[in-house]
C-alpha cells in the first residue's frame, strides 16, 4: 500500500523551515499565516506550535553566531 501523502500543514511547515533557513524570511511570514489560517486555535505539538518553535530556535542560534 502507498504511503500516504503528508498532511497539508506538514507540507507547509517544512517550506516554512527551509524558508527560515535560507533566510527568506519574507516567505516564511506568509508560510507561517497559512498555518495559521488551517489552526487558528493551535494547541501544544501543531504545526503552528512547531512553526514558532522553530522561530525561537532561529533567534536564539543568531545570537550565539554575534
Amino acid at each position: 500500500m502507498p504511503d500516504r501523502p503528508a498532511a497539508l500543514e506538514d507540507q507547509i511547515l517544512t517550506a516554512f523551515k527551509r524558508a527560515l533557513a535560507e533566510g527568506r524570511s519574507d516567505v516564511a511570514e506568509h508560510l507561517l499565516r497559512a498555518l495559521e489560517a488551517l489552526q487558528p486555535h493551535p494547541t501544544q505539538g501543531s504545526s503552528v506550535a512547531d512553526a514558532y518553535r522553530a522561530i525561537v530556535a532561529m533567534a536564539k542560534r543568531s545570537r550565539h553566531a554575534r
